[in-house]
């Protein structure tokens, strides 16, 4: 296991193959846990206003459910046209 130093400014400089497997980059944020006499650095991505519907969980489920739907083979088309489309969902 990787050891780190706490630097003269109270700083960590976390190793590169951590934060490559982690897809973490400098100015990502780490929100700080204390537990158990440990620290924890949890990464905190930022996510925009506008796409926070994405990360919620229901929309979540129906991405995993989507994706098992998409690799069980349980999916429909590709179709040439809208009519095609709309010709097998009315089947």
């Amino acid at each position: 296991m990787p050891r780190v130093k706490i630097g003269t400014r109270h700083q960590v400089t976390l190793p590169a193959e951590t934060l490559k497997r982690l897809g973490l980059g400098t100015g990502e944020e780490l929100e700080v846990v204390e537990h158990n006499k440990m620290i924890l650095l949890v990464p905190r991505k930022h996510i925009p206003k506008d796409q926070a519907w994405y990360y919620t969980e229901a929309w979540q489920q129906m991405m995993q459910e989507a994706f098992d739907d998409l690799k069980a083979g349980r999916m429909r088309g590709p179709f040439e046209t809208v009519e095609d489309l709309i010709t097998e969902l009315n089947t």
